[in-house]
């Protein structure tokens, strides 16, 4: 169940969310040390073996004619906004940097886009604006240097096991809105695996620090057979925003050029 969650998840074009309360730490960068090969080993395999996992393709479930229609002609909308704009090219093109971490033109059309339609399919939803935009892409990447200078920031080994993971699920489900966004956007299977890495290491890069503070910094939370629960991609905002009132935020003459800027204006 948890891997079909996952699939669903990649098909709508989200990052993975687990559930997973953390207690407050003001603290944490002054009181971390530094972690021993043998340990960051454990952190990575265990971040990895919580995404990727067997899974029985026949209990899986595709949508219903109606759901599909209508997952499909989200997922097209996407593609046609995404095209020419969350690019190969683009993604050589750096808009701001977050201790050190990039942001492309890549990254800022399609928080952008994939914002702005998720907020014009939910009606009661507010088109989100550039500075909020940023702050959540500042928030990203302030996790992936925090992951980064704990030495525990995806290695290529744990990225091309997971696409690897998901290229199988793909090929096999033969997932009809995969297909319609790939061919919307205009780009092929190769391409959209190349455009997603990032997404994905972000993804890997926050699990595997979710993992670290549950094993290091947070109290398990542990039944009463002793099974400590799994879910790290979700961290409190205690976490998270004590690091991002601290993250050194530069906008590049590229990203100026798009209209961000950082602190957004009055």
């Amino acid at each position: 169940m948890k891997k079909l969650v996952i699939i669903l998840l990649l098909f709508m074009i989200t990052i993975l969310n687990a559930c997973s309360d953390v207690r407050e730490s003001n603290n944490f960068e002054d009181s971390q040390q530094p972690l021993t090969k043998t340990q960051i080993d454990e952190i990575i395999a265990a971040a990895t073996e919580s995404v990727i996992v067997d899974v029985d393709f026949s209990q899986i479930s595709k949508p219903n004619p109606v759901q599909q229609t209508e997952i499909n002609e989200r997922m097209h909308c996407l593609g046609e906004k995404l095209k020419g704009k969350v690019t190969i090219e683009n993604r050589n093109i750096v808009v701001a940097r977050v201790n050190g971490e990039t942001i492309t033109a890549s990254n800022w059309y399609w928080e952008k886009i994939n914002k702005i339609l998720q907020a014009e399919i939910n009606n009661n939803k507010s088109i989100p604006s550039d500075a909020e935009i940023l702050n959540d892409l500042i928030e990203t990447k302030v996790i992936s240097s925090t992951a980064r200078s704990l030495g525990i920031y995806p290695p290529e080994a744990q990225i091309k096991a997971y696409i690897a993971d998901q290229q199988k699920y793909i090929e096999i489900l033969k997932p009809e809105e995969i297909t319609v966004l790939i061919q919307a956007w205009g780009i092929s299977e190769e391409d959209y695996f190349l455009l997603m890495e990032n997404r994905f290491a972000d993804s890997l890069a926050k699990i595997n620090w979710g993992v670290y503070l549950q094993k290091y910094e947070d109290e398990a939370q542990e039944d009463e057979q002793g099974y400590v629960a799994k879910s790290f991609s979700r961290i409190g905002d205690d976490r998270i925003k004590p690091l991002v009132e601290k993250a050194k935020v530069e906008i590049t003459s590229e990203g100026r050029q798009l209209g961000i800027s950082y602190p957004a204006p009055d």
